[in-house]
């Protein structure tokens, strides 16, 4: 079983965008989450500051997984995508709270150029609950 999601909170991508929020499959969920507006096709203007724009993309994903029956609570790994080392700080500092202490998933923090004016992006892989 493999199953495409698609929620409004999530990106709303095109099919001009050869990609999904998020692929379902029996056991796992992988998701895709960043601040895009595909009408202006660039950064949603909510998105003013790194904390903004983190909050929206781990709303976004929060969203994707419950579509598949499960939480961030389930994430197992995820890779932060930040445009600049200097929005580090601000982008940690709300991502922590989106777990409970002692309970992160594996991460990887990434620097490099993204699309359309975002500055944060991040992928998820879950395990969905028994």
């Amino acid at each position: 079983m493999r199953r495409i999601i698609r929620v409004p909170e999530g990106p709303q991508y095109d099919e001009s965008y050869p990609l999904s929020q998020g692929v379902e499959t029996e056991t796992m969920v992988f998701a895709n989450g960043m601040a895009f507006d595909n009408d202006s096709r660039t950064r949603m203007a909510a998105a003013a500051s790194i904390a903004d724009e983190t909050r929206i993309v781990l709303d976004a994903l929060a969203a994707i997984l419950a579509d598949a029956g499960a939480s961030l609570a389930d994430v197992v790994k995820t890779t932060v995508y930040l445009s600049d080392r200097a929005f580090y700080d601000e982008m940690n500092s709300v991502y922590r709270t989106y777990w409970a202490p002692g309970s992160f998933p594996t991460r990887a923090t990434v620097y490099v150029g993204i699309g359309s004016e975002c500055r944060v992006e991040i992928d998820v892989i879950a395990v969905k609950p028994s």
